[in-house]
C-alpha cells in the first residue's frame, strides 16, 4: 500500500510539474503565428467564398434543367355555368352530368442562356476578385509575421536586459563582500558596506522588474502565437545584426510592384471594369432559349407513350428600349467607384513611399550606432575590471566602483537596444518593400 502511495505522488507531482520551456526560433514563432492567426484565418474563408461566387457566376451560362411530374384529380362543371345553359335542349342539359377526372404529367425542362453581355464580365469580375482576395491572405500574413518577429525581438530584449542587471547584482554581491573584508581589515567604515548593501538591494529590485518584463514580453508573444500567457519559451535565437542591404530607389520600386495591398487595389480596379460592364449590360440584348419535353396523359398506363408526347422550344430576344436612364445610373455608380479605387491606389503608392523611406532610414541610423556601441561596451567593461581590482587593492573608492559599474551597464543597454531597433528595421524594411519580414 505504502508503494502505491508513494508512486500515485510521484506520478502526480510529474504531471503536475511545470512544462519545460522548449527551444523556438524567430522562424518557428513566425510559422506558428500565422498558421493560428484569425485574420489569415478569415482571408481563407474569403478567398473560399469567391470561389464559390466563381462557381455562381459560371452557372449562368450553363444549361439549368429540371424533370418535374405532376398528378391531377378534378371535376369541372363545365357548360354548366354557361350563361346561355337554360336555353340547351331538356335533354341535352339532362345529359350533362360533370365526373371527376385524372391527369397526369411529366416532363424535362430547359433553360439556357444563349447570349448575353453580362456573363463573361460577371465571370472576370469573380475570377479577378479571387486574386485580390488570395492577396489579401499574403498581406495577412506579413503582418502577422511581422508582429511575431517583434514579439520575438522583445523577448530577446527583455532577456538580455534582466542579464545586464543580473549581472550588476552579481558585481554588487561581490562589491558587498569586498567593503565588508575591508571594515573587518579596519580600511573601509560601516557607511560604506551599508551604501554597499542599500546599492545591491536596488539593483536586486530592479532584477524584479526585469523578469516582470521578461513575462510580460514573454505574454505577448504567446499570444500572438495564439497561446496560454504562461507558456514557457525558450529562444534560441539572439539580438545579432544580419546585413541587409539596399539601395532606397531600389526598395522603392520593389515595394510599388510587391506590396500585396497594392496589387489588390490594382486588381479592384480591373474588378470596377468588369463591373461597369455588367452594369451596362442590362441595357442591351439577350437571348434566352426555354425547351420542355414530356408526356401528358389522363390513364398513368399511357406514360412514356410516343402518342401522348408534349414538347415545347422558345427562344426569347429581350431588347431594352427605356428603363427611366436606371442603367445610365447604375454605369455613372460603377464608373465613380472605379475611380475611388484609382484615387486610392495613387495614395497607397504615397503612403508606401514615405513608409520606405522611415524603414530605411531607420535602419541605416541602427547600422551607424551598432559600431560604436559595441566599441563603447568593450571600452566600459575593461574599466570596470580595472576598477574593481584598483577598489580591492585600495586604490579606487567605492564610487569609483559604482560609476565604472553604471557606465558599463549604460553601454549595454545601449548596445542591446541598438540591436533590437536592427533587427524590427530590418524586418520593418522587408515588410514595406513587400517582402515576408524575417
Amino acid at each position: 500500500m505504502t508503494r502505491l502511495t508513494t508512486a500515485g505522488l510521484l506520478a502526480a507531482g510529474l504531471m503536475t510539474a511545470p512544462a519545460a520551456a522548449q527551444p523556438l526560433t524567430r522562424a518557428e514563432a513566425v510559422s506558428r503565428a500565422v498558421a493560428a492567426n484569425p485574420q489569415v484565418k478569415l482571408s481563407l474563408e474569403q478567398v473560399a467564398m469567391l470561389d464559390g461566387q466563381i462557381v455562381q457566376a459560371r452557372a449562368d451560362a450553363l444549361p439549368e434543367i429540371t424533370w418535374s411530374s405532376v398528378g391531377l384529380r378534378s371535376r369541372d362543371p363545365g357548360l354548366l355555368n354557361s350563361p346561355n345553359f337554360d336555353q340547351f335542349p331538356d335533354e341535352f342539359r339532362t345529359a350533362l352530368n360533370p365526373i371527376p377526372a385524372n391527369a397526369f404529367a411529366t416532363s424535362a425542362d430547359l433553360r439556357q442562356t444563349l447570349f448575353s453581355f453580362k456573363l463573361g464580365k460577371a465571370l472576370d469580375a469573380a475570377r479577378t476578385a479571387r486574386e485580390a482576395a488570395a492577396l489579401d491572405v499574403e498581406r495577412a500574413r506579413h503582418a502577422t509575421a511581422l508582429d511575431a518577429i517583434r514579439a520575438y525581438n522583445q523577448l530577446l530584449f527583455a532577456l538580455e536586459q534582466e542579464r545586464v542587471i543580473r549581472a550588476n547584482v552579481d558585481a554588487r554581491e561581490r562589491h558587498l563582500e569586498s567593503a565588508r573584508n575591508r571594515l573587518a581589515a579596519g580600511v573601509a567604515t560601516e557607511l560604506e558596506v551599508l551604501r554597499a548593501d542599500v546599492d545591491l538591494e536596488n539593483q536586486r529590485a530592479e532584477l524584479q522588474r526585469a523578469g516582470n518584463d521578461v513575462a510580460a514580453a514573454r505574454a505577448i508573444l504567446n499570444t500572438v502565437m495564439l497561446r496560454p500567457t504562461g507558456t514557457p519559451i525558450a529562444p534560441a535565437d539572439t539580438l545579432a545584426v544580419v546585413p541587409f542591404t539596399v539601395a532606397f530607389e531600389e526598395a522603392v520600386r520593389e515595394a510599388i510592384a510587391a506590396r500585396p495591398e497594392l496589387e489588390s487595389l490594382r486588381l479592384q480596379e480591373e474588378v470596377r471594369d468588369d463591373l461597369i460592364g455588367v452594369a451596362a449590360a442590362d441595357g442591351k440584348p439577350r437571348f434566352d432559349l426555354a425547351a420542355s419535353y414530356g408526356f401528358s396523359v389522363r390513364r398513368p398506363r399511357n406514360l412514356f407513350d410516343l402518342d401522348y408526347t408534349r414538347w415545347s422550344a422558345t427562344v426569347t430576344v429581350k431588347v431594352p428600349i427605356f428603363d427611366g436612364w436606371r442603367v445610365s445610373g447604375a454605369v455613372a455608380q460603377a464608373r465613380a467607384q472605379r475611380n475611388s479605387v484609382t484615387h486610392q491606389i495613387a495614395a497607397l503608392e504615397n503612403q508606401i513611399r514615405l513608409e520606405v523611406q522611415s524603414a530605411w532610414d531607420a535602419l541605416a541610423l541602427v547600422d551607424r550606432t551598432i559600431q560604436a556601441a559595441e566599441l563603447n561596451v568593450t571600452q566600459a567593461r575593461r574599466a570596470f575590471e580595472m576598477t574593481e581590482a584598483n577598489y580591492g587593492l585600495g586604490a579606487a573608492t567605492p564610487l569609483d566602483v559604482i560609476d565604472a559599474q553604471q557606465a558599463l551597464r549604460e553601454a549595454e543597454n545601449i548596445r542591446n537596444q541598438a540591436l533590437y531597433s536592427h533587427a524590427n528595421a530590418r524586418a520593418t524594411l522587408q515588410y514595406v518593400m513587400g517582402r515576408e519580414p524575417n
